[in-house]
């Protein structure tokens, strides 16, 4: 398409000539004439002279004389819708490899592909448009929703439910045995974990994610949220619509997240706890007590992130206070042995 037409697309304002047809998207400083790019940081806004780019997606106040723009509220957003509309998924045609151990009592939908060494239980059900990649397992009595997609070794054990449009990269496994045990004098005793797992609507988990099974009722996976490669989910938490969790983050037992919970890098959330809307969770950080709407954390144990920011800028001053308390400190005997009189600091406070 050209670039007057993207511009359509997008909802964007044309600034500069629209016949030039582009073919994909690519890096500010690496694309051509016939490719997009954007500039969703301010801080790259420098490059934006040396583009040899068809066009650029910028926010609405950004001007560059001599190169064609396409204005818009959110570049990062509409990069990428447009990388969608260059780049769409290819799924196969759609059939039952004969290599699949499909059991005869499953239920299959109109379009599934199911590719090589894909097994699927007695009674499990695959939505419309489905795509099993090799290797996926689908338990018996599990139910997908219509346009999923399991990739290679993905995993969705008996009886859990997956809504519609969601995607379980490799290794991925919904509904594995949550982590419960009972202490007794013998050794730890293990605690059936007979609840389930719902994963609803436009869910992505990343590759090796966990979303455990509950022991009672039900792990949930709100509509619309997005966890990233190796995250876990303990049996009985609930995440959030739309919460995004980062590598390496977990969420113990029977948590409850609430709309929008951001959780970055390797960070964890204890277990029985609530956490409010619109929640930040900076990276390496560790939540131990809930914590109201819109709250902002850092930290081990986390708290407040400006104080965190504050904290961490005075001890990175600790070893120059040390020296000067020191210093203090040998002046301060100097003087008691030539006085000799002992200095004793004031701790009344005068009125």
């Amino acid at each position: 398409m050209n670039v007057a037409q993207l511009a359509l697309r997008l909802g964007g304002e044309l600034i500069g000539p629209g016949d030039a047809v582009l073919r994909g998207v690519a890096d500010l400083r690496e694309a051509g004439p016939d490719e997009l790019a954007f500039v969703a940081n301010r801080r790259y806004r420098k490059h934006l002279g040396a583009t040899r780019a068809g066009a650029v997606l910028v926010e609405r106040e950004v001007s560059a004389p001599g190169i064609t723009l396409i204005r818009v509220d959110d570049p990062y957003l509409a990069f990428a819708r447009a990388l969608a509309l260059f780049s769409p998924p290819r799924w196969p045609a759609p059939g039952v490899d004969e290599r699949a151990a499909v059991s005869p009592l499953a239920s299959l939908g109109e379009g599934v592909t199911v590719e090589p060494f894909v097994f699927v239980g007695e009674g499990a059900v695959v939505g419309a448009g489905s795509w099993l990649q090799a290797g996926a397992y689908v338990g018996a009595g599990a139910k997908l929703g219509a346009g999923c997609r399991l990739m290679p070794g993905a995993v969705v054990m008996e009886g859990c439910v997956v809504g519609a449009r969601v995607w379980l990269n490799p290794g991925a496994v919904v509904g594995g045995e949550g982590f419960g045990f009972a202490p007794s004098r013998e050794g730890l005793v293990k605690i059936p974990q007979v609840g389930g797992v719902v994963i609803e609507d436009d869910v992505e988990l990343g590759a090796n994610t966990c979303v455990d099974r509950a022991a009672l009722g039900v792990t949930t996976v709100r509509q619309g949220a997005k966890l990233d490669n190796l995250c876990q989910v303990g049996h009985g938490a609930t995440i959030g619509p739309h919460n995004v969790l980062v590598a390496y983050s977990g969420v113990a037992g029977s948590t409850r997240l609430g709309v929008g919970v951001t959780v970055a890098a390797r960070s964890s959330i204890l277990g029985h706890l609530e956490i409010g809307d619109g929640v930040t969770v900076a990276a390496h950080s560790m939540v131990a007590q809930d914590a109201p709407a819109g709250a902002k954390l850092a930290g081990v144990p986390a708290y407040d992130h400006r104080r965190w920011l504050r904290a961490s800028r005075e001890a990175e001053e600790l070893p120059e206070l040390t020296r000067a308390l020191r210093q203090l400190q040998a002046r301060v005997e100097a003087i008691e042995a030539q006085t000799h009189r002992p200095i004793q600091a004031e701790t009344e406070t005068k009125e």
